[in-house]
């Protein structure tokens, strides 16, 4: 069962938009592209927007980007569309069999990349006569390139089908995904009322003085609300009080390393681990690792575990900044090599990996990167185009 969303403050009209997508969903599509500022809340809100999919009836398919995925072809599509599996194997034969192999369900040449759009298109829509669909995309700025074009495919194809499609991403990012003649909004930081609300039902017995430079610091970012007070003790809570030179994001990030250096060992290896390998799969995770280390990031709540999808995922990606940062080089050497091991099946990802836990020369590793760059050489145009700002 999912854990509930945490409480929302000060977002009522935004939760009302969320209420009249889904009903514009169910009379013939939308789409919604969010942008926000880290830590605005603009997971939190997608949560919600799930929820109240599910609650009037909705399908819903999320994914998330993954800056450690980025280079990984499909990679968001296949998390995304994983659940529809037994769906893909219904399409017609060149449909399914595109889907398949862009997916890494099966081998196969590599499907041009509008057949791969075509496919999935058809594939939510087909899904979606029987029960509407909404797919629910979270750091977009870190979305793979092929997924990207599919994700922009469909999101301007939706018109006329009962299929929404909503996809945030930070302010200040752009991201590979087309944004030309989509909707967007932007969340905006809590106004002073709703930040007092939140700090005074989380923080009761902050003092004075503390809640109000922590107002005036956090200046509404939710996650900064929750996260700062954590520096309110002894002498981090001087620090706290006296420092406004660092920007907002290293404070959080520096945060997030002091709760990270009482975790045991094993454990910051896991999240290391969870870091590089970015899906958050456990069936991976425990294929590499014993989960049973998980539980003290569980308790410091840095993590938390989706039982229905059994996926792991980090509160903030500030905290797998965090992990990095404070991990040593030999540390991320052999978390590169564990994930390596444990993906033979998937190639580029593999090899992807290797390169990572290589100092230097390495003829075997040489050739797993030549027999790769091979792979992607025969991808489409697309999936091999520069950087979407040309």
């Amino acid at each position: 069962m999912t854990s509930p969303p945490e409480q929302l403050f000060g977002r009522e009209v935004e939760l009302a938009r969320i209420g009249r997508f889904m009903e514009s969903v169910r009379d013939g599509g939308d789409v919604r592209m969010v942008r926000g500022e880290p830590g605005v809340g603009k997971s939190a809100l997608l949560a919600a927007a799930a929820d109240l999919a599910g609650a009037a009836g909705l399908r819903v398919l999320r994914g998330s980007g993954s800056e450690f995925e980025a280079d990984v072809s499909y990679s968001l599509l296949n998390q995304t569309l994983l659940p529809l599996y037994t769906e893909i194997q219904r399409l017609p034969p060149a449909l399914r069999d595109a889907l398949t192999v862009a997916l890494g369900f099966g081998p196969g040449p590599a499907p041009a990349a509008l057949l791969v759009c075509n496919a999935a298109l058809a594939l939510l829509t087909t899904v979606a006569r029987k029960t509407p669909v909404v797919v629910i995309v979270d750091d977009l700025q870190w979305v793979d390139r092929p997924s990207a074009v599919v994700l922009g495919f469909i999101a301007r194809r939706v018109a006329g089908s009962p299929v929404g499609v909503i996809a945030a991403s930070r302010t200040g990012t752009e991201g590979l995904l087309d944004r030309r003649g989509l909707a967007e909004v932007t969340v905006e930081p809590l106004d002073t009322e709703a930040a007092a609300q939140l700090v005074d039902v989380r923080f009761p017995t902050l003092p004075a003085r503390a809640r109000q430079r922590l107002l005036d610091l956090a200046q509404g970012n939710p996650l900064a609300l929750s996260e700062l007070p954590a520096a309110l003790d002894g002498e981090a809570g001087h620090r706290f009080e006296e420092s406004d030179v660092d920007p907002l994001s290293n404070r959080l990030q520096t945060i997030f390393a002091a709760r990270m250096a009482d975790l045991p060992d094993p454990t910051r290896l896991l999240l290391l681990l969870a870091t590089f390998e970015g899906s958050g799969d456990l069936r991976i995770l425990r294929g590499m690792t014993d989960l049973v280390h998980l539980a003290p990031a569980e308790r410091a709540q840095l993590v938390r575990v989706d039982d229905s999808t059994g996926r792991l995922r980090f509160r903030h990606p500030l905290i797998q900044s965090a992990i990095v940062a404070t991990s040593a080089y030999e540390e991320r050497r052999q978390a590169h090599l564990a994930i390596a091991a444990a993906l033979p099946g998937d190639p580029e990802r593999r090899t992807w990996h290797l390169v990572a836990a290589t100092a230097g020369p390495d003829e075997s590793v040489a050739a797993e990167l030549e027999h790769a760059s091979h792979r992607l050489s025969i991808r489409s145009p697309e999936q091999k185009g520069p950087p979407e700002s040309r």
